[in-house]
């Protein structure tokens, strides 16, 4: 499968920032103010706002652009910048810092500061607002947009009584196998190498599963600290704040053998608290932009987000339109890491049935963003998961892994782990199993490496023409990804099982793929489909059914396919011709012999069609219902025979269309 490098990307998702940040620079203009100054601000009933100011531009004072970005920017970001071949661009020059000065001067407050934007949040009287638009290198001001509802969990945490098993990867196993992430732990990739930024609500790392985790930076975007974990002092109330971000962390780095173990449990973490979890639960999101920023300056190579923006405060209103890909602040960010090569993974939102906002959330609305739903250990779309698509007919989420009954670390406790479900969950899974990926192929990073994971998903990978059942689609994503495939290291063998004689798909069906010297067993899905992820290409491969009596060969090639499964019905001979009567086409079936020979003729004896075949070849013909010179036949009786060395079979069949 053909995948885009991230040089070929690099100018369209320019472009695409460029284009984003103009937009938010639109003016809208009304009566008596200033052009520059959002309408909603001016309505609002507010003495005291929370705006974005965005700066015309960013002075260099004689310096290069290199060596102004040179000071932001850690040696690993920089090293990571010169192996994608990124350049330093005005994305990564400081907010001119004279312009933060100014404004604070006419009694603003400043929050938070974006490079990527080059802008800065303040708190503001709003008798100001008119001072500071008059600025000149004042664009526009806009409010800080404040959302009401976390991703918080759909289910409650249920602790486990089972303190450990006699297994390396406990009850953590399953949601792992799903997206081959077991796989690639066995070939000796497990994340090392790779530093996985988490944007949460806070973080606990006192349980046993995180003794050997690597943290290297840790920050508290709420309250300027670096005390992530419930910290009374710097003003949190909750003091279960830290329970989500601690949960979703064992999704990704968790290392307890017998009890729980994350998708890329050898790889470095950098924790962001960006969220206020109070009791309406309000979060802003500059705080979100801070953090992912904060992520690129460490050199992060995924930024891992089990948070989002849905419904915001009726006076900082987002609507369901926006969610087009380059209008949410936080959207615009996240796109923006992408170009600087992190791979940016983002829950799709648990929202599916709430009737205010039943669809994605931002960032996951990004071009350039990971977005994961949430599946059940059957992989059937959990009954939460949002769906898209995005506001501009993009599909929407773009992955899928376990999110119903996903294993955690019990956050409330040192030992022991949990079940719990939502997007919140199947997020830092997919995010963890990016970093293995990324420890097996270096060269995959930012939106190259989502799109390698995303391309390794069973939903489209399982695609066929003739069954177009087979696609990625508005809840799936493009489905269940595979870890070696995504990396390079296999092609994989992707089908659906389809029975011959109903034309539906054959699901939770036992299947062996039968190579030169080995058998594995496997079984199809709810959906029929089927994969060996670790079949190497031009490996010869026969796929048999039990209760079907042939073995199916194929090479394997990278092609998805539906693998049509033929099977007698009871009483009756290994020779079918179906369906009668006939609208569209008929199909002549042959179960056993070297060769088949299929005719048709009309009642007068006259003949339409004559086709032979290799049954070595194949088993079946389609016959459209059309003559040798490709006329479609008239309505009426026909008599069809088919022919093999075992036998013979003749049917009057009714042609209506």
């Amino acid at each position: 499968m053909h995948r885009p490098s991230l040089n070929s990307l690099k100018g369209n998702m320019r472009i695409a920032i460029i284009t984003a940040i103009i937009a938010i620079a639109v003016i809208s203009a009304t009566a008596g103010a200033s052009p520059k100054i959002a309408p909603g601000l001016l309505a609002s009933s507010k003495d005291s706002l929370m705006v974005w100011v965005f700066f015309e531009d960013k002075p260099l004072d004689g310096m290069s652009i290199a060596a102004v970005a040179r000071l932001t920017l850690s040696e690993r970001a920089l090293e990571r910048r010169a192996k994608d071949g990124l350049e330093l661009d005005i994305h990564d020059v400081p907010v001119n810092t004279r312009y933060i000065e100014q404004v604070v001067a006419l009694g603003a407050r400043h929050r938070r500061t974006s490079r990527w934007l080059n802008s800065a949040s303040f708190i503001t009287p709003k008798a100001a607002l008119h001072n500071i638009a008059e600025l000149p290198f004042v664009r526009e001001i806009r409010p800080v947009r404040t959302y009401r509802r976390p991703i918080e969990p759909v289910s409650l945490m249920r602790p486990s009584e089972v303190d450990s098993v006699d297994d390396f990867y406990g009850a953590s196993r399953a949601q792992l196998e799903m997206i081959g992430a077991i796989d690639l732990h066995q070939r000796g990739f497990a994340g090392q190498g790779v530093l996985v930024g988490m944007l949460d609500s806070g973080f606990r790392t006192t349980h046993r599963a995180f003794d050997s985790l690597d943290i290297v930076a840790v920050y508290d975007f709420v309250h300027n600290d670096t005390t992530v974990d419930f910290d009374p002092d710097a003003g949190d109330i909750d003091e279960m704040g830290f329970r989500h971000g601690t949960q979703t962390l064992s999704c990704v780095a968790a290392f307890s053998p017998g009890e729980i173990i994350g998708a890329a449990y050898r790889a470095s973490v950098a924790l962001a608290k960006t969220e206020d979890i109070e009791a309406e639960y309000r979060g802003e999101e500059d705080n979100w932009v801070a953090g992912i920023e904060w992520l690129d300056s460490l050199g992060a190579d995924i930024a891992s987000s089990s948070l989002g923006y849905s419904t915001f405060d009726e006076e900082t209103p987002y609507t369901m339109n926006d969610l087009d890909g380059n209008t949410m602040v936080t959207t615009i960010a996240a796109d923006i890491a992408a170009s600087r090569g992190i791979c940016v993974v983002n829950s799709a939102g648990n929202y599916r049935q709430q009737p205010d906002w039943p669809t994605i959330i931002s960032p996951a609305d990004g071009d350039s963003v990971l977005a994961v739903a949430a599946v059940g250990h059957d992989k059937v779309i959990a009954s939460f998961s949002s769906p898209g698509p995005s506001a501009d007919g993009r599909i929407k989420p773009d992955i899928s892994a376990v999110g119903w009954g996903t294993v955690i670390v019990n956050a409330y406790a040192n030992a022991g782990i949990a079940w719990s479900s939502g997007t919140s969950f199947s997020c830092p899974l997919i995010a963890g199993l990016c970093a293995a990926v990324k420890s097996a192929n270096h060269e995959l990073s930012g939106y190259d490496l989502a799109l390698a994971v995303r391309a390794s998903g069973d939903r489209v990978r399982a695609f066929d023409p003739t069954f177009p059942a087979d696609s990625a689609d508005n809840d799936y994503g493009w489905g269940i990804p595979k870890g070696t495939v995504a990396a390079g290291l296999t092609m994989g063998f992707y089908g659906r099982a389809v029975d011959i004689l109903s034309g539906e798909v054959i699901p939770n069906k036992e299947i062996h793929f039968i190579y030169d010297d080995t058998t594995i067993i496997s079984a199809t899905d709810t959906f029929g489909i089927f994969v060996d992820p670790l079949a190497m290409a031009g490996q010869s491969v026969a796929l048999y059914m039990p209760g079907y009596p042939e073995a199916i060969s194929f090479t394997v090639d990278g092609a998805g396919r539906a693998v049509r499964f033929g099977r007698y019905r009871d009483g009756e001979t290994e020779l079918l011709v179906f369906p009668n009567p006939a609208s569209e086409y008929l199909r002549a079936v042959a179960y056993a012999g070297q060769n088949a020979h299929f005719s048709v003729f009309t009642a007068s004896g006259e003949l339409v069609f004559d086709e032979r075949w290799s049954l070595a070849d194949k088993f079946e013909i389609v016959w459209p219902l059309k003559n040798g010179k490709g006329t479609p036949i008239a309505n009426g009786i026909y008599i069809v025979r088919l022919v093999t060395e075992h036998g013979s079979i003749t049917e009057k069949i009714a042609v209506v269309r």
